[in-house]
């Protein structure tokens, strides 16, 4: 497994840059009023039933206002799903500076709400979902079982052209290509349509991710991410299929206790990119069949755990933010010995192997340098990724020893310049569980990690696409910042190594405001980067325009040190109550998805 440094480009940096100034000048807000037909579909709780936390995310944190990544030439077009069960269009162009009227592309039949209890065993459905997987096809999931892939024809155009189903799947367990998809509802993340050579020519593969939350009545609930693979048949080659037949070629499921804050499938569909705080595996697979290790052979073929040693008895391990201690214990007649080649190095235990470099949870700098006693023998290993906290040493370790300052019990300092505020003291309250984030690449045909980069203990922001067949670039905190990382397909300049993670960007100052923000129900950018935004469950919008005006940026000039350049804010009240359900941001303006209507925020007007 290798492992890689978010290390951010310089150049995309502004160590001078001094946050926001709150902007009074008026952003025009247009509404227009959505008739009860054309209001958005979305699926109530049951009360009923009883929600974990991973369904509170899923079904609240939804965006149900789709952008089209491939229609973006004359202004965006945007798609959401009403009660009618109606595909909506409506495009936002800036020379006309206003939405355009929804004009319907593709109509189907929602099933009817569900009456279930809490002792029926009917689960409940999802939210309708849509994701675009090429320039002419799209993919709908219902929210009860059932994905169909639309044949689109040309988004481009002005006109809307009528969706075409090519193919309607829903998860049938006689057929073992397609027993994985999705019984119940789910929510598509991602969809990519890649051509597969084949003996013949050219094999369309559609690939598809789709989310959902198993509960469980004996334990806690589990994230499934479905991974199936569709193959076009029949029909005309190229231009994203057209006329042909949509079959199952295989599937695969991952489990999982956390939830993906990011996932995207890789440029060629041969992995998938997830960001957590608990790691995601490969439990099913149609395909490729998961070989489970031969513990039996390990100690032949390699180092046993530590802990099949009862390592936790005599090893101890602490942390800095710079590097590793490792303390081992030479009671009970212990004899520890370390072997080093090169950068590897071997730990050992009378003989029997214990820790070998490879099992550390993340990379170090060369091999670990040592200090023995008649008692001890201590390791110390520099960290390759510093200012990066390790929630473990590796995988089933003991827990990490916490070393006492020496100002550990020195009373607090009187009289402090600066009071604290509700950021500082993080999301979790006192005695919860301190989250740990990394960032992976799972493959397929392996069934496990081939990248980890760590995020730290911030969660990432948001996902934005810049590309419209690239996977999506992941947006990360680094220090009062937010970086956009984009995985790349080859080597540059300013990768930061074998993964290719491309600095594309940074909101300046923008990691520190969404911090202090306590409500926060969607977060987005502009696709140049010009501004980030922060819209919460209903009326509150904040804007951040990291330039002050036309300009290119105010400066506040001091008297003494260096000059700060300071960004744009601007706080919108929406006169409705009714809550947000999606946003979409353009270089020009804004568009909200409420209940009932449609809202757009002008940030430029074209003279």
């Amino acid at each position: 497994m290798r492992y890689t440094e978010l290390r951010p480009d310089p150049q995309l940096l502004k160590p001078n840059y001094g946050g926001f100034k709150l902007s009074l000048d008026t952003v025009p807000v247009l509404r227009t009023e959505l008739p009860p037909a054309q209001r958005p579909h979305r699926v109530r709780p049951n009360a009923h039933r009883q929600y974990s936390y991973l369904h509170a995310r899923l079904f609240g944190l939804q965006n149900h206002l789709v952008r089209d990544p491939w229609a973006t030439a004359d202004g965006a077009c945007l798609y959401y799903v009403d009660v009618s069960g109606t595909v909506q269009r409506v495009q936002y162009r800036p020379s006309a500076g206003r939405l355009s009227a929804c004009c319907p592309v593709y109509r189907f039949t929602l099933p009817p709400p569900a009456t279930t209890t809490a002792t029926t065993d009917t689960p409940d459905p999802y939210n309708v979902s849509l994701v675009f997987a090429s320039e002419r096809l799209c993919l709908l999931a219902d929210g009860h079982g059932t994905i169909s892939v639309l044949q689109t024809g040309d988004r481009t155009t002005t006109a809307a052209t009528p969706w075409v189903a090519e193919s309607v799947r829903s998860a049938d367990p006689g057929e073992d290509a397609n027993r994985l998809l999705p019984t119940a509802g789910s929510v598509l993340l991602d969809a990519r349509l890649v051509q597969s050579p084949d003996g013949s020519g050219q094999q369309q593969l559609l690939h598809c991710i789709a989310l959902q939350v198993d509960q469980l009545p004996a334990k806690p609930s589990e994230t499934v991410l479905h991974w199936f693979t569709l193959e076009l048949e029949s029909g005309p080659a190229g231009g994203g299929g057209g006329g042909g037949c949509w079959t199952v070629r295989s599937s695969c499921q991952l489990r999982s206790a956390g939830y993906p804050r990011y996932c995207t499938l890789d440029h060629d569909c041969t992995g998938l990119l997830v960001a957590s705080d608990k790691p995601f595996t490969f439990t099913e697979d149609t395909e490729y069949p998961i070989i489970e290790p031969d513990r039996s052979e390990e100690p032949a073929n390699g180092p046993e755990p530590a802990m099949m040693l009862d390592g936790s008895a005599g090893l101890s391990w602490s942390q800095t933010m710079a590097d590793i201690r490792i303390c081992c214990s030479k009671q009970d007649g212990t004899s520890w010995q370390l072997t080093t080649d090169g950068t590897a190095f071997q730990l050992t235990a009378n003989g029997k192997p214990v820790l070998t470099g490879t099992q550390l949870f993340g990379a170090t700098s060369g091999p670990p340098s040592t200090h023995e006693t008649d008692t001890t023998l201590e390791l110390v290993l520099e960290k390759a990724e510093k200012e990066t906290v390790w929630p473990r040493l590796y995988e089933g370790g003991p827990e990490e020893t916490i070393v006492a300052g020496p100002d550990a019990d020195l009373p607090p300092a009187p009289d402090l310049d600066a009071m604290l505020e509700e950021c500082d003291y993080g999301d979790g309250g006192e005695g919860s569980e301190e989250q740990y984030f990394t960032l992976e690449r799972l493959d397929r045909r392996l069934h496990r990690v081939t990248d980890r980069a760590s995020l730290g203990s911030q969660p990432p922001l948001f996902a934005m696409r810049l590309q419209p067949a690239a996977p999506a670039a992941i947006v990360v905190r680094h220090h009062v910042d937010a970086c956009v990382w984009q995985p790349a397909t080859e080597a540059t300049g300013t990768d930061t190594g074998a993964w290719n993670l491309r600095h594309e960007g940074t909101l300046h100052t923008f990691g520190y405001v969404q911090a202090s923000k306590r409500q926060q129900k969607y977060l987005a950018a502009s696709p140049d980067l010009g501004y980030a935004t922060i819209c919460e469950s209903e009326r509150m919008v904040s804007i951040y325009r990291l330039n002050y005006g036309g300009g290119g940026g105010a400066v506040l000039r001091r008297r003494h040190g260096p000059q700060v350049s300071v960004g744009q804010q601007h706080l919108i009240f929406l006169e409705d109550t009714t809550e947000i359900l999606g946003v979409c941001c353009e270089s020009e303006a804004i568009v909200l998805l409420l209940e009932d209507a449609l809202v757009t925020l002008q940030l430029t007007i074209e003279e």
